[in-house]
């Protein structure tokens, strides 16, 4: 389950998506790069892990009026409010499609609130 708000009153109401069969929102990346070395080997950098780096792909079943909603998030809305399992985040919508009861849906996660 899933839920999507804005940061401040909204009287178009938020959506809470309970249907997200494929879903993508536990992947996890971490600050890594690799260059080779002169001797054959390989130096591994590590920069740690930051939820900024996080991309949620949701795909599920969803209503017209809920595809309503999402649409003015999208249009009116620079960031939403994204609360999950593990725990509540701060972030925007780049990308949706919700056709015939489908959606699609990027979101880029800046950070974890608190």
């Amino acid at each position: 389950m899933i839920s999507i708000s804005t940061p401040t009153s909204n009287i178009n109401g938020n959506v809470v998506l309970s249907k997200i069969a494929g879903s993508k929102l536990m992947a996890k990346t971490a600050r890594v790069s690799r260059a080779k070395t002169l001797d054959g080997g390989c130096y591994i950098g590590h920069s740690g892990y930051s939820d900024g780096d996080r991309t949620l792909s949701i795909t599920g079943e969803i209503t017209e009026a809920q595809a309503a909603i999402l649409k003015n998030l999208i249009e009116v809305y620079t960031g939403v409010l994204i609360s999950m399992e593990d725990g509540l985040f701060f972030g925007a919508i780049h990308s949706m499609t919700a056709e015939d009861g489908a959606l699609k849906m990027t979101i880029y996660i800046k950070n974890k609130e608190n």
